[in-house]
């Protein structure tokens, strides 16, 4: 039983294989920085971190080839420029945040599953739902705030298209297969989703009802341990995320202490970016050592380079460890077999009664 246990601990600290190339890290950090070395120099810095919301879309890029790459990312584009706008729609109607969490959660769950695409899977697409609920913007100000990013989707864009011509042609990385589309099954498509959604808006629902200080973590560190596969990565996930991020917070207590004039703030948002990027594979916990200041500045861009970090580092740390243990409880719940077979006996109906089969 002990050695089971150390052996368990160390999947915490294991330093994975990975072969994913530096190349992609860079073109990440890179798209981050030029939008908002462009922010800079326009004098609005903040609208460069809302902008850099819809960038997140670059971290989809599969080992596909190019035609296929620029396919997934357009789409991509897509689903993070409409899940903003439907987190916007939230703030007019603070009491339907949850629910169009939850929508947003679902369907980006099931589309990305159903499509095969890998990690970060329907996460940013909930990130952004969560930030468009809580960035204040005027009414007026909505049109402005969907076109920044999609600003942000059009460099990232143009990123997927140097990275791909580079690592092909220049560094002649192995190209690989095209994953085939539902060969996940019923269960994965359908019924994980649906849990994953109700777990994620559950979050929203509760950090609202509980007026939670910046309370939107909650939803958003549910929706990060949910992106794990099994449930021994669920826990594993919560787990490194908690760790990790606990280092994280000292490193973004320690940067919120500077006021960093806006061109060495591009540069401290790609240094993070790359370094994120170039370990998540490697080990979740130490990325997140990077992701946490990273995320920090842009759910804070309404207070660019005004923090408080006391108060934003306290209500951080609480919001973190509670949106990790619902999305401990809703992992374990997605593996509970009487629950499943409920659902799908339910969501097989309903498909059978939408289009007519039998």
């Amino acid at each position: 039983m002990l050695q089971g246990l150390k052996k368990e601990l160390g999947l915490i600290f294991t330093w994975n294989p990975s072969d994913r190339s530096w190349q992609m890290p860079f073109f990440a950090g890179l798209g981050v920085a030029i939008i908002l070395f462009i922010a800079a120099f326009f004098g609005r810095p903040d609208f460069g971190l809302v902008s850099v919301i819809g960038a997140m879309i670059f971290l989809y890029v599969p080992d596909t080839p190019i035609y296929h790459k620029m396919i997934l990312s357009m789409s991509c584009a897509f689903g993070i420029i409409v899940s903003f706008t439907l987190g916007l729609v939230g703030q007019s109607f603070p009491s339907l945040i949850p629910v169009i969490v939850f929508s947003v959660t679902l369907v980006s769950a099931q589309v990305v599953r159903y499509f095969s695409i890998g990690a970060p899977g329907f996460f940013f697409f909930a990130f952004a739902a969560i930030l468009g609920s809580y960035i204040p913007f005027e009414i007026k100000d909505y049109p402005m705030a969907i076109g920044l990013v999609a600003l942000g989707t059009m460099v990232a864009n143009v990123m997927v298209l140097l990275y791909s011509l580079s690592v092909i042609y220049v560094f002649k990385h192995t190209i690989k297969p095209i994953p085939k589309i539902g060969e996940f099954g019923f269960g994965a498509i359908v019924i994980d989703p649906i849990i994953i959604a109700f777990f994620v808006g559950f979050a929203m629902f509760l950090q609202s009802y509980l007026e939670i200080e910046r309370g939107y973590w909650v939803g958003i560190s549910c929706a990060a341990v949910m992106t794990a596969v099994t449930f021994k990565q669920i826990w594993i996930k919560q787990i490194q995320r908690i760790l990790g991020t606990f280092v994280g917070v000292g490193l973004a207590y320690f940067l919120l202490h500077f006021a960093f004039n806006p061109f060495g703030f591009a540069l401290l948002m790609m240094a993070l970016m790359f370094f994120a990027q170039l370990t998540i594979v490697r080990n979740y916990g130490l990325s997140m050592v990077f992701i946490t200041p990273y995320s920090t500045y842009l759910a804070e861009v309404s207070n660019f380079m005004q923090y408080n970090p006391n108060g934003i580092i306290q209500a951080r740390v609480l919001d973190i460890v509670i949106g990790s243990l619902i999305g401990l409880i809703g992992g374990a719940f997605m593996y509970w077999g009487a629950l499943r077979r409920m659902l799908e006996c339910i969501t097989r109906k309903i498909v059978v009664k939408w289009t007519g089969a039998e």
